[in-house]
């Protein structure tokens, strides 16, 4: 109880200084250390809630992650406040049970309008349900979500202090047609070092105020992926130290514009059941042509992540693979009780 009550007043001090975004909001894929057909960590149920009954490790009731990220170009370096691009910020907290997760997502993002310090700020809210359910060799689970956007247009900013203001201390208007419902479900199939997972985020969906149910939503939001990796014990049952794996992913099953593809690596160093370090890498494509790479819409990522009692750190950037021209860094900070 009293972990719980730690808990829940670390989420509340957050709240009170940390604007949010869902940790979800982009792409699944878009980091090397996730994917539909990994399990393992409570961070992988986000890709595909069939991962929750797979965690490996005993979990509490309540986790709490806070993120930020950013998207630069060399262009944009020489902007007015340079270090405001695409910025997001964001906190999610979950409260946790075997077969059920509940998460609460807040957030803000910063659009530039233009080459001035002008920006269009978002003020984002998100509910998130995971339900699942395992058996041996198979999982199954489902997704009910929904929210909302609030925006305060054509902002400048050209201080430190208005970004804080106009993030937190300003009224915001209501964003015409950013609601958002979908009902999605994914699957996990494991045996030995294999894997194989399947998440379809809008079995249903809303459009134009109506609740949708179509095959171009299904077929958009499918990802498929395979992957394989070592146990985290050896036979004899003692941690492994080295512990790798590597997965390749695909989303969207419709034409080449609306689909990516993902191969990914990560190496993880596990010191002790509770400690550990690992780094991520991958190749990201979007609007893929099926065994026609084309690296102008491709993005390299590079990832570390460290965790050590329960709080685990994830610094990640990714650059365009064509020339290199831009890099999104990203940081998310996690604490599972």
């Amino acid at each position: 109880m009293k972990r719980l009550l730690l808990s829940v007043a670390i989420f509340l001090l957050s709240l009170s200084w940390i604007a949010a975004l869902s940790v979800t909001d982009g792409n699944p894929l878009d980091s090397p250390l996730a994917s539909v057909s990994y399990s393992g960590r409570f961070s992988d149920v986000f890709s595909n809630p069939a991962a929750l009954p797979l965690i490996e490790t005993e979990t509490g009731p309540f986790s709490l992650s806070v993120s930020w990220a950013d998207d630069y170009s060399a262009d944009s370096l020489s902007l007015p406040m340079p270090f405001l691009q695409e910025q997001s910020w964001g906190v999610s907290a979950s409260f946790i049970a075997r077969y059920a997760a509940l998460t609460a997502f807040f957030g803000n993002e910063f659009d530039r309008v233009g080459e001035e310090a002008v920006y269009d700020i978002h003020s984002s809210l998100g509910i998130e349900l995971d339900m699942a359910y395992a058996i041996p060799h198979f999982a199954f689970g489902m997704r009910v979500s929904g929210g909302n956007r609030m925006i305060r247009q054509g902002k400048t900013i050209d201080t430190l202090g208005l970004v804080f203001a106009n993030a937190w201390f300003s009224p915001y208007e209501r964003e015409s047609g950013s609601e958002s419902f979908s009902v999605g479900a994914g699957a996990i199939l494991y045996y030995g070092p294999f894997s194989g997972g399947i998440y379809i985020g809008e079995l249903l969906t809303l459009r134009n105020e109506d609740i949708y149910i179509g095959w171009d939503a299904l077929a958009e939001s499918t990802t498929l992926s395979l992957s394989v990796g070592m146990d985290r014990f050896t036979e004899e049952g003692d941690l492994r130290f080295f512990r790798p794996r590597a997965s390749l992913s695909m989303t969207g099953l419709s034409d080449a514009d609306g689909r990516s593809i993902e191969a990914e690596a990560e190496l993880a160093f596990q010191f002790v059941p509770g400690s550990s370090a690992a780094i991520g890498v991958s190749y990201l494509e979007k609007s893929h042509s099926l065994f026609r790479f084309n690296p102008s819409n491709g993005h390299v990522g590079i990832f570390l992540r460290g965790e050590v009692a329960g709080i685990s750190a994830v610094l990640g950037v990714m650059f365009r693979a064509g020339d290199f021209s831009s890099f999104a860094p990203s940081l998310v900070i996690s604490y599972v009780s």
